[in-house]
């Protein structure tokens, strides 16, 4: 058990703590309500980008802080880091691939709102909000294996990431969930006190995902969830973790048990890893 007195759950959110299908997070409602209750800093790391995250979280005030497109961007308190690339840098990477490849290939910073709802299943103003990306770019494609390996060729000989989410490939940079929960983590210590008012030194990380693309966030972590994906049951471990959880359920509803069961034991092992104060 980490000697740590305060807690931080970092959370995927497609198809971990929100429905793939709704996009729903209402089954992770009692674990979520529990969080709330003891002021654990809750941290979104998602592939999504920082517009859908702001959004997201004026209407539900879910998060403490923000982490964006794979780990591109880092936002706390209203201060948003930017680690990865720039755009033009993406879209020269996406263009070379797109030459390269014998599929078809559009993406969320080349099309029209309408076909990333389409894609995606999400409203038209959600939708342009999933194009107003930074530091990343979704692939709208149907690859064969080859052409996967020639695209992650690409991008790596410029010193790009081709990152398989829940539902896309996305050209990212070098920096990835597990970089900027380090980075997170180091900006909550600015923050955050413990309960007797003194900076807090290490934090118990709890991070729960679902896909390839949260492995370095779960490695980080001193307690890693892996939701199973919907309708295909459990499946694998994704890593070697000296304490991976394997959900009961997809979605928010394993989301909710498994959390609440590293909630149960954290807390009734240590009463004062429960409240930190911002």
């Amino acid at each position: 058990m980490p000697e740590s007195r305060a807690i931080v759950i970092f959370t995927d959110l497609d198809g971990t703590l929100l429905d793939h299908d709704t996009y729903s997070w209402e089954d992770a409602r009692p674990a979520l309500d529990r969080v709330n209750l003891l002021s654990i800093p809750l941290i979104a790391v998602s592939s999504k980008t920082l517009a859908e995250l702001e959004h997201i979280n004026q209407n539900a005030e879910l998060f403490d802080g923000l982490i964006a497109e794979n780990g591109g961007i880092v936002s706390l308190k209203s201060a948003m880091e930017q680690h990865g690339p720039s755009s033009e840098t993406i879209d020269m990477v996406r263009e070379q691939i797109r030459s390269a490849i014998h599929v078809p290939l559009r993406s969320f910073r080349t099309v029209e709102p309408e076909i990333i709802a389409a894609e995606t299943g999400l409203s038209l103003d959600d939708a342009i909000r999933a194009g107003q990306r930074h530091c990343s770019d979704p692939l709208i494609w149907q690859p064969s294996a080859q052409d996967v390996r020639i695209a992650r060729t690409i991008a790596e000989q410029k010193g790009l990431n081709l990152v398989k989410g829940g539902r896309f490939h996305t050209i990212c940079g070098p920096s990835n969930k597990g970089h900027a929960m380090k980075r997170m983590l180091e900006r909550l210590a600015v923050f955050y006190r413990d309960m007797s008012g003194k900076p807090v030194k290490r934090f118990t990380t709890i991070a729960l995902g679902d896909s390839p693309n949260d492995i370095p966030m779960l490695a980080e972590a001193d307690f890693a969830v892996q939701i199973p994906t919907k309708n295909r049951g459990r499946k694998a471990p994704l890593l070697e973790h000296s304490n991976l959880r394997l959900a009961p359920y997809p979605g928010p509803a394993g989301w909710n048990v498994a959390l609440n069961e590293i909630l149960d034991e954290i807390t009734n092992t240590n009463k004062n890893s429960e409240v930190l104060h911002g």
